[in-house]
């Protein structure tokens, strides 16, 4: 038995999933007999493929914000040098 759908997070599968639960109510045995593993396996493909729709989505929006975390690692790297090179003609200009 497939648990509760979120409606938002599988909007494709809805009409599957109410399908199954309406095979399940009106034959309450023969489910136990595969009257509904039609279904059941439509429903379980329906939700796979939409787990690799976000899977993919969740992974390009995933390394874009890698290379935003990046980008600013490298800023703050050079804006480091900037500040060391900074202090340290400071400290000759003084001891001068």
């Amino acid at each position: 038995m497939h648990p509760a759908l979120a409606d938002h997070l599988n909007p494709g599968c809805v009409e599957l999933a109410e399908k199954l639960s309406t095979c399940h109510v009106e034959h309450k045995w023969a489910k136990f007999f595969g009257k509904c593993n039609a279904l059941s396996d439509a429903l379980n493909r329906c939700l796979g493929a939409e787990f690799e729709v976000r899977r993919k989505r969740q992974l390009v929006e995933a390394r874009a914000r890698r290379a935003q975390v990046e980008a600013r690692w490298r800023q703050m790297r050079e804006d480091d040098k900037e500040h060391e090179e900074f202090e340290r003609k400071q400290r000759e200009h003084s001891q001068q």
